[in-house]
């Protein structure tokens, strides 16, 4: 007979809480947030794409005596909830008879298997969700990279011609 007040259930559902909290997270503010910065850094002009998605996700924070940029941040979560889930398919799903194949299974009954696969099916959703958000945090890094490098390059360019200009004694 349990009561609701038992370690193992407050246990259990804080577990449960803090999972679907995880989850909750993911879904609402790990993969929009990239997908946003990858339409601002690739559909809006490239100075303007840029500079907006380098005050929101470029900016130094700091905690302490902790220095880092935001976006690190969001790539650092990703990758710690890329490996629970990577974690959760590997220790939930490797004993000999989990998942059980065929119709029938010799250690659980029907309502058991139809949740044993529900939990299965979650997992691995819940891995490609993770993989594809922390991809596409590792996108939005690199390609705000390659299209700072090129502002940079612009500006060097166009600072080198104005030299050009007012020292016409230089020869190219």
């Amino acid at each position: 007979h349990c009561h609701l007040d038992s370690p193992v259930i407050n246990q259990r559902a804080s577990t449960m809480i803090s999972i679907m909290m995880t989850w909750g997270h993911m879904i609402w503010v790990f993969l929009p947030l990239p997908l946003m910065s990858l339409v601002l850094l690739t559909i809006l002009p490239q100075s303007f794409g840029t500079r907006l998605v380098q005050k929101i996700f470029f900016t130094r924070i700091s905690i302490g005596q902790w220095h880092t940029r935001l976006v690190w941040v969001f790539i650092g979560a990703s990758l710690i909830i890329f490996s629970m889930a990577a974690r959760t398919i590997q220790l939930g799903f490797a004993s000999a008879h989990v998942p059980c194949s065929g119709s029938s299974c010799p250690y659980h009954g029907g309502e058991t298997m139809w949740y044993r696969r529900a939990s299965r099916y979650r997992a691995e959703r819940n891995f490609w969700l993770s993989l594809f958000t922390l991809v596409l945090w590792l996108l939005v890094y690199k390609i705000y990279s390659l299209n700072d490098r090129i502002m940079k390059l612009k500006q060097g360019s166009g600072d080198g011609k104005k030299t050009n200009k007012s020292n016409p004694d230089k020869d190219d």
